[in-house]
């Protein structure tokens, strides 16, 4: 069984062979795998042998990609996204957001063209995450030869882009579009908008070049580990006719609704659910979820992707096969399930670990 088949029967709920796999790692993790014993030319996804492969959007503004500061320890860029963003070289961690493009409505107006979709431009689609993506963007026949390159494989391919929440807070300001939301929210749903049809129009030219995704994969983090960001009565008024939107072009096209969403989006599952999601993930462990009792709720409506512990993974062994055991017993049942930690894979759990984890997979992920 392929890694599509496989992907397609655990949302259909139709028979397979076990749980389909896909994993996120930090950066630090596959530089400490490398001296662990890790090829150094490996790529995760091939040498993992995960049922996904990811291609991305850039649904941004096209801003000028560039390096302001660069030493051993840090790097300081300017993203096409519309911000300003002090990183540690090296290390998936914490980022200091040190400016956004997005100062004001006069500042909107000068932004805004960017976001104009033009198939005579570079592709807004790649294999490279569309996060420091420093390199140009490929032309649309070499996004196409990557794709096909992907489709040959028989894996699963999802196209990731920024949720409409967001994408905007990227170039206005996180604690800025949170006070938009309360006292401008007409503004908000038009940043959004405009966000969304960027992403639509990059959708309808990928199937006319036959390079249709088997999902949409789209990352909108709306909630901390205790609840959501804002009240689901204000997403409900801003973002969820954008989420609709989705659902509907989504299902029309025959592609898949994928949503990653950290945190404790309990509150909201049920208007994924009317949205049209198909796919919620990761499930994060840490902000108190539970695929056993998700499986319970929504196991009919919602495949569930993800909610392995990390914290667990890095402990003793037997508190990782217990995790891994426990709750893939319950999640597998009937299918709507597949693997994935509960956010990505630390440097605390070791190269050996991981592969002790996947060995767990093939015990307790079989039917």
């Amino acid at each position: 069984m392929d890694g599509l088949t496989r992907v397609r029967h655990a949302i259909e709920r139709k028979p397979m062979d076990r749980v389909p796999r896909y994993d996120a790692f930090w950066e630090d993790t596959l530089t400490e795998w490398g001296r662990q014993g890790l090829p150094a030319d490996a790529e995760p996804d091939v040498f993992f042998d995960w049922d996904i492969r990811m291609m991305h959007v850039d649904a941004s503004m096209r801003r000028e990609q560039k390096v302001l500061q660069a030493d051993d320890a840090f790097i300081v860029f300017q993203d096409r996204a519309g911000y300003t963003v002090r990183k540690m070289v090296g290390k998936s961690r914490a980022l200091e957001w040190l400016d956004h493009a997005t100062k004001d409505k006069a500042a909107w107006e000068d932004l805004k063209p960017g976001f104009a979709f033009d198939p005579n431009d570079a592709a807004r689609v790649d294999g490279k995450s569309y996060f420091a993506h420093m390199d140009p963007y490929p032309t649309w026949d070499e996004a196409k030869r990557l794709f096909d390159g992907l489709r040959a494989t028989g894996k699963a391919i999802a196209l990731g882009v920024y949720g409409p929440w967001e994408a905007t807070w990227r170039h206005r300001g996180y604690s800025t579009l949170m006070m938009d939301l309360a006292m401008d929210p007409a503004w908000v749903r038009e940043m959004a908008e405009t966000q969304v049809e960027l992403v639509i129009a990059c959708l309808r030219h990928c199937i006319d070049l036959d390079m249709k995704p088997d999902a949409l994969f789209l990352i909108d983090d709306l909630a901390s580990t205790r609840a959501l960001l804002f009240s689901p009565d204000m997403w409900r008024d801003v973002y969820k006719p954008f989420y609709a939107r989705y659902g509907r072009f989504l299902h029309d096209n025959a592609i898949w609704f994928w949503l990653h969403s950290c945190g404790n989006c309990l509150d909201l599952i049920p208007d994924f659910i009317d949205c049209g999601l198909e796919v919620l993930q990761p499930l994060q462990a840490a902000a108190g979820l539970d695929v056993r009792t998700l499986k319970q709720q929504y196991g009919d409506d919602l495949t569930l992707w993800g909610n392995i512990d990390v914290r667990k993974l890095s402990g003793t062994p037997a508190e990782c096969e217990a995790e891994i055991r426990d709750k893939l017993t319950v999640a597998k049942q009937g299918g709507g399930y597949m693997y994935h930690s509960d956010h990505s894979i630390p440097p605390e759990v070791s190269f050996d670990r991981y592969r002790w984890i996947l060995e767990l997979l093939d015990q307790y992920g079989a039917y």
